[in-house]
Parts: structure tokens; C-alpha cells; sequence
């Protein structure tokens, strides 16, 4: 396993707070579970279509999981002092210093989109992410999009397959926060996606992304020149 914790959330380096870290890695967390749940529904929308797509990507099984400080005070790994530790004991009893443990990945990474590029791919791996992007969007109502897609390769994924263990992602929605550019993001996102086979045999064309830039006026024109290329 690897252990994460946040070192930078806007404030400046090692600035983050007890509270900030467990709030930030919750928040990781609940996307890691949340990613899942959403391919678990684009696979099973690919097999009710008939859709070829690549079957052998799953999110990063993680666990959070509380430092035990004992009297030599936190690890050093984790950044914290003990008079930090006992400051915020003070404001809070229930603090607690949080990480999120990730199964170990090889160093080799691919990534298929950014935090505010989304280019379109050829090859049938990173179409499947492609029209997975766009499937999220449309199935949780226009409410998220997934940024900074990437993923480890893994050599086991059950039944001995191999392929990708996605981790990391992060996404746009309306509410914002670390990471997350609201509306703009999604705008930004979706302004470079170009349907493919895949969006289409899951009837997710694009008329659903053209809906919501006519409703918020942004990004409609840049999208339609890009199609006419």
C-alpha cells in the first residue's frame, strides 16, 4: 500500500490543518467509491447497448484510515507537531490525523485527460475514457464531470486480466472547492470532447452536452467549430 495526505490546499505549502487533510482525503475518497459506482453503470449501459469498450479499468480501492500518536507524538511522515496535534485536540477531541491508503502501482502512468484539457483519443482505451467522461455527465444529470483522468498499469485486475487502476481524479461540479473549477471546469471540459462510436452506441450524443452550453451560453460555438473540423 501507499499512504497520502495533503500538503498543499491553497493556503500555501504545509499549510494544511488536521481538519483540512481529513476533510480533503474524505473528499478523495468519496470520488474513488463515487468513480466506481459510475463505471460499474457505464459498463452495464455498454453490455444493454451492445457497445464495445475496454473492460479492464477499475478505480483505486482505498481506505482511510487514523494514525495511532502515541507519547513520541505523530510520525514525521505526517507533517504534523505534537503541539499542533494537542492545539487541536484542544479545539476538538475527536481530530485525528487521516490517510488514505491506495493499493502500490508501477511508475507506469497514462493519463487521458487534465484539469481543464480533455483531449479525444484513437485507440479504443482512451475512447472508453472519452465517452466514460461524458457518460457521468449525462447520468448524474449534468451535475459533475471527471477531471484529470489517469491511471497505474496493474497486472492483476481479477480473473487474470490486466489493465488500468484509476486514481487521483478529481471533478468539476457547480459547487466548486480544491481542485474543483465549477462551472467553468465543466465548460471547459466538455468544450474539447467530440463524440465518438462509443457515445453514440450508448445513445449519449451530442445533443446532451449542447443542451447545457445553450443553457449557459459559454462554450456552444467553440464545440460546433471543432465538429466542422
Amino acid at each position: 500500500f501507499v499512504a497520502k495526505r495533503f500538503f498543499e490546499v491553497g493556503n500555501g505549502p504545509r499549510c494544511v490543518s488536521i481538519i483540512e487533510n481529513a476533510t480533503q482525503l474524505e473528499n478523495e475518497y468519496i470520488r474513488l467509491s463515487q468513480g466506481q459506482w459510475f463505471l460499474d453503470k457505464f459498463y452495464e449501459r455498454s453490455v444493454e447497448t451492445d457497445t464495445e469498450v475496454s473492460t479492464n479499468f477499475m478505480f483505486a480501492d482505498a481506505l482511510l484510515v487514523r494514525e495511532v500518536v502515541n507519547q513520541d507524538g505523530p510520525s514525521p511522515a505526517s507533517g504534523v507537531s505534537m503541539d499542533s496535534f494537542l492545539d487541536a485536540m484542544d479545539d476538538n477531541p475527536d481530530s485525528t490525523i487521516v490517510w488514505l491508503l491506495e493499493p502500490l502501482r508501477g511508475s507506469a502512468i497514462e493519463r487521458w485527460s487534465g484539469t481543464l484539457k480533455h483531449p479525444n483519443h484513437t485507440n479504443k482505451p482512451g475512447q472508453t475514457m472519452d465517452a466514460f467522461m461524458h457518460f457521468v455527465y449525462v447520468y448524474s444529470q449534468q451535475a459533475l464531470v471527471l477531471a484529470d483522468i489517469q491511471g497505474g498499469q496493474k497486472d492483476a485486475l481479477g480473473e487474470g486480466t490486466s489493465g488500468w487502476i484509476l486514481f487521483d481524479i478529481m471533478t468539476h461540479t457547480s459547487d466548486g472547492g480544491v481542485g474543483d473549477h465549477g462551472e467553468d471546469g465543466i465548460n471547459a471540459i466538455l468544450s474539447d470532447h467530440i463524440c465518438d462510436r462509443i457515445c453514440r452506441g450508448l445513445n449519449i450524443g451530442e445533443e446532451h452536452i449542447i443542451l447545457r452550453k445553450e443553457k449557459k451560453g459559454a462554450v456552444k460555438g467553440k464545440r460546433l467549430s471543432k465538429q466542422k473540423q
